[in-house]
């Protein structure tokens, strides 16, 4: 069996402009971030994609909605495809994580896989949960090209289980830029990625996290 997947990070969000750690909190893309999303149907739309899933906090559904359009597709919401949740971090700046949480803030930038958020999610927790619905929809869509609209720490996660590696190795992996594309490849029970956080087809409307994340 075989499945390829298009694993596409959320354009720019209203979370991303003031520099926030959004998790579960639900703020829209930025006019920009739109922009991105366009940008991204007009990469994917020749892809010959089967069905598209998203997360279904709003930055990443409504960056699947210009290729939803272009394909004449609805996408499939999926709770398990959200962001981590973030706990008492959720819609809080990151400078203010760094001066209010510093021991945990500081594992989460140095020592990803074993951070473990505030009255949150581990990003353990989020690894599970992660590969385990990627998994799941592969083997659902034997034969097809799907593609998920998500967020960066699960695309993290992917490259991770994807080479092999467990949580822990998560610190040698950089953040993808946003409205990026990554793509997984799942041929008989085993799994790839060949392609992260591709994003050259943005031109200079690219954008990145900041280095304290």
């Amino acid at each position: 069996m075989s499945c390829k997947i298009y694993l596409v990070r959320h354009g720019q969000s209203l979370g991303n402009l003031k520099a926030t750690f959004l998790g579960h909190t639900d703020l829209d893309l930025s006019p920009l971030g739109y922009n991105q999303a366009e940008l991204v149907c007009k990469y994917l739309e020749s892809k010959d994609i089967d069905i598209i899933y998203s997360s279904d906090l709003q930055r990443a559904f409504n960056t699947s909605l210009p290729l939803c359009k272009a394909l004449r597709l609805d996408a499939i919401k999926d709770r398990n495809l959200r962001e981590i949740f973030a706990g008492d971090w959720e819609g809080k700046t990151f400078d203010h994580l760094s001066e209010h949480y510093p021991e945990t803030y500081s594992v989460w930038r140095e020592d990803i896989g074993n951070a473990v958020i505030d009255n949150g999610e581990s990003v353990r927790q989020l690894f599970e949960r992660i590969t385990a619905e990627v998994l799941r929809i592969a083997v659902e869509n034997d034969g097809k090209t799907v593609a998920i609209f998500t967020h960066a720490t699960p695309i993290r996660v992917m490259h991770c289980f994807c080479n092999g590696y467990d949580a822990a190795a998560m610190k040698d992996i950089g953040w993808c830029p946003n409205a990026s594309v990554s793509v997984v490849l799942y041929e008989d029970g085993r799994i790839s990625m060949p392609q992260y956080g591709y994003d050259e087809f943005l031109g200079d409307l690219g954008t990145r996290l900041p280095s304290n994340v």
